[in-house]
């Protein structure tokens, strides 16, 4: 466990998490964090209502990271296969959950099962993996209880829908695959779109990074990724049923609202990286200003964007470029409430706790930031 003012390690400002995934996937077990040796040091800075509380080194780059559903826990999914748990509280490890055997690839996704009365244990938490497979982990015990190979596909993500039944998972073979979670059986798998001419939609034609479950369509999944779409899918006729153009999605940056009315896309690009759509209208509603400089050239591409769980208060989005930050928005405001910039490292997962109170992020710098969420600490600075 390191303080917050830790040395730099990173891949640079050029870094990106799928050109890092494919060296993975093209290398086996070749490693790139050594090219952090060639960055110097330098210390994050926070403001506004986000304090420091912690953070902690491990032995890879930080994919992604995900809160247990009781807020004890975050899970990181790290380059090496490993996937520490760590208590929130003590910021110890709980356990480093096993890798898959066959692999030493990256996790590439977590998602943990919410509770439900069919099933008989609790705690559990799904990871995929660049190897293309899916393991689900007990946590409390620390061992892997099932095991998932989807052949021929680098998985990039995985979901559970709101009941805890089923999950998808999306990757490079542009397939959106739905799984029964108790058998464990595929139930559907998308590409296509309703075809005609011209194709009203026509699924993916490049790698997926994220996939959700719609909160309150039990028949409907949003996907994203590297061919600027985002993708609805209806699950009980199999395919995409419409689309949206403009995001480019490079890792866990996309999200539903709570009553299912918007989603939220964090772009890899220059301008216009945070945006919310109608899911109705399959339009536009806003463009979030990452910056109020209007001649701001600081640029961060985003990996990871999530709205908080309760009434969508707040959006959290990270990324990397020349400015590696981390900003926490208040949706009711339209504006970022909370920053971390100078981040040692590009950030690529973030996320924030069910009760708000904290945050915390992780990328190739090694580590898993935890940080405070000051309800009552509004204050205005320039970002």
């Amino acid at each position: 466990m390191t303080t917050l003012q830790s040395s730099r390690g990173s891949y640079g400002s050029a870094s990106s998490l799928p050109l890092a995934l494919d060296n993975k996937v093209d290398k086996r077990k070749k490693k790139f964090a050594s090219l952090g040796n060639l960055v110097g040091s330098r210390e994050s800075v926070t403001v506004g209502q986000i304090r420091p509380r912690v953070s902690q080194k491990h032995s890879s780059e930080v994919y992604t990271v995900k809160f247990s559903l009781d807020d004890e826990y975050v899970a990181a999914g790290l380059g090496d296969a490993r996937i520490p748990i760590i208590s929130v509280r003590t910021h110890e490890t709980l356990h480093t959950l096993p890798a898959p055997l066959e692999t030493s690839l990256p996790v590439t996704g977590l998602a943990f099962r919410p509770e439900n009365a069919a099933y008989k244990n609790r705690n559990v938490l799904a990871a995929s993996y660049a190897s293309g497979h899916v393991v689900h982990y007990h946590i409390t015990s620390g061992q892997a209880i099932s095991t998932i190979k989807e052949a021929d596909n680098q998985t990039n993500c995985v979901s559970y829908d709101g009941y805890g039944m089923r999950f998808a998972t999306g990757g490079s073979d542009c397939w959106v695959r739905v799984y029964d979670g108790m058998g464990m059986k595929e139930i559907v798998k998308m590409k296509a779109g309703t075809g005609g001419i011209p194709a009203e939609t026509a699924g993916h034609s490049n790698r997926i990074f994220s996939v959700k479950f719609h909160p309150t369509d039990p028949h409907c999944l949003i996907s994203g990724g590297w061919d600027n779409t985002i993708q609805i899918w209806d699950i009980r006729v199999g395919h995409s049923v419409a689309s949206i153009y403009g995001p480019h999605i490079c890792g866990d940056a996309l999200d539903v609202s709570e009553d299912g009315s918007r989603i939220l896309t964090g772009s890899w690009r220059k301008d216009d990286v945070l945006q919310i759509w109608s899911l109705k209208t399959h339009s536009l509603v806003e463009t979030l200003p990452w910056s109020v400089d209007p001649d701001n050239k600081h640029h961060t591409l985003l990996y990871s964007a999530q709205y908080s769980k309760h009434g969508n208060k707040y959006i959290l989005a990270g990324g990397g470029g020349i400015h590696n930050q981390v900003k926490l928005y208040s949706t009711a405001l339209k504006r970022p409430v909370g920053m971390v910039h100078s981040v040692p490292g590009t950030v690529y997962g973030v996320a924030m706790s069910a009760n708000e109170k904290v945050v915390a992020f992780g990328g190739a710098d090694k580590g898993v930031w935890l940080f405070d969420v000051d309800l009552n600490g509004l204050k205005d600075f320039v970002y």
